[in-house]
């Protein structure tokens, strides 16, 4: 798992590091987008036995450059919020790579907690594609948080 993390972000530091000096003169736009991850369904875990208890819902709202953003993610534990289900907050990171036409590769990483007491601290780290062939596109992603893999689809929009 260390091996795993080292390995994600050294990629992050190098592709931000070459999204940086691309970048210099590009004014920031701001974005909105929604999302839902879904994990694993395992009937014999209490926590995530169906689709609802194992799919987050959360939106996000940042900052993006021409390769780089910064966001800031709200969200809830379960798909449908109960009096039981907990908050979580993250500051997440992207740098991307253009590789066709409107077509972006991207790693994340991010930081974050859930809303209770005690803020139980979670790392999220990644990789994902993102289609905006103008200031309305959409994302798939794989990523690892919590020590949870998940894949997240969603809508993302620029203003």
């Amino acid at each position: 798992m260390k091996k795993t993390i080292t390995i994600m972000m050294a990629l992050l530091i190098s592709l931000y590091s070459y999204a940086q000096t691309d970048t210099t003169k590009t004014k920031l736009k701001p974005y909105f987008s929604v999302g839902l991850s879904i994990g694993h369904v395992d009937p014999s875990d209490d926590a995530i036995n169906t689709f609802n208890k194992a799919s987050y819902p959360s939106i996000e709202g940042g900052v993006m450059g021409k390769n780089v953003s910064l966001g800031l993610v709200l969200g809830y534990e379960n798909l449908f919020v109960t009096s039981s289900t907990r908050p979580f907050f993250e500051l997440k990171t992207s740098v991307s790579k253009p590789i066709a036409d409107a077509v972006s590769l991207y790693g994340l990483f991010g930081v974050g907690a859930y809303g209770e007491s005690g803020l139980p601290v979670f790392l999220e780290y990644g990789a994902g594609f993102c289609y905006m062939p103008n200031s309305f596109g959409y994302f798939v992603q794989y990523s690892n948080w919590s020590r949870t893999n998940y894949v997240s689809v969603g809508l993302t929009k620029s203003f």
